[in-house]
């Protein structure tokens, strides 16, 4: 799904509902994960919003699935 896709998903959905992300907590046990838990999507929080850009980068080759693409992920793990 593209951001352009997404917007307009969203448009149909209840304009008055909270937007919650999913962020995976830390654990103290070695190769362990923490619980997850859900918080409202905070567009000024950085820990909710990872943007990667594909485009141009020399270590990502033509046969990559990365390969020119662009990916903007909502949620977080601490």
């Amino acid at each position: 799904m593209f951001v352009s896709e997404l917007i307009e998903w969203l448009k149909t959905q209840d304009q008055g509902a909270i937007v919650e992300v999913i962020v995976q907590g830390e654990s103290e046990i070695y190769q362990s994960y923490g619980r997850c838990e859900t918080e409202p999507l905070n567009v000024e929080n950085d820990d909710h919003i990872e943007y990667t850009d594909f485009r141009g980068n020399q270590f990502v080759k033509n046969d990559s699935p990365h390969f020119g693409k662009r990916y903007l992920k909502l949620g977080s793990g601490r």
